[in-house]
This record gives structure tokens, sequence and C-alpha cells, in this order.
């Protein structure tokens, strides 16, 4: 299982730089089964919110695979 983590960043970062610590907003989505389902699902949990929106700032979606605390509240 993997957890869709969106991060908004400023467009003076660069997307490689678009980390949790740098993000200006971290917002965690649902969860998804695989990679494909993440990215899909990732944008369109993106794509029914105001977010990216503004000229200054952008989208970058993560797919993280769930911490053991996740795991183990699911069970």
């Amino acid at each position: 299982m993997l957890q869709i983590v969106i991060l908004v960043c400023a467009t003076s970062l660069s997307p490689q730089d678009c980390q949790r610590d740098t993000a200006l907003d971290v917002i965690s989505g649902p969860q998804a089964a695989g990679v494909t389902g993440c990215g899909l699902l990732g944008q369109a949990t993106m794509a029914e919110t105001g977010l990216g929106r503004r000229s200054d700032e952008y989208i970058k979606i993560r797919c993280e695979p769930l911490r053991p605390a996740a795991l183990a509240a699911k069970l």
C-alpha cells in the first residue's frame, strides 16, 4: 500500500528540491494499492481541490510507502 502525499511548492523551488520540509503545504491524501493507482488517484484528489491554482505555486504528487503505524491501524 502507498500513501498519496500532495506537496504544494513555490515556483521558485525546483521540482527536485520540492520535499516535505521545503513545501508550502503538505497534504496527506488517500491510500492506493500501487504506483499507477497512486498517480491517478493523486491527480484526481488534486483536481477536486483549489490547490495549485495560484501562479506562484505548483503541485507535486508523491507516492510513499505506508509507515508501520499506519499499517497497524488498518489491521
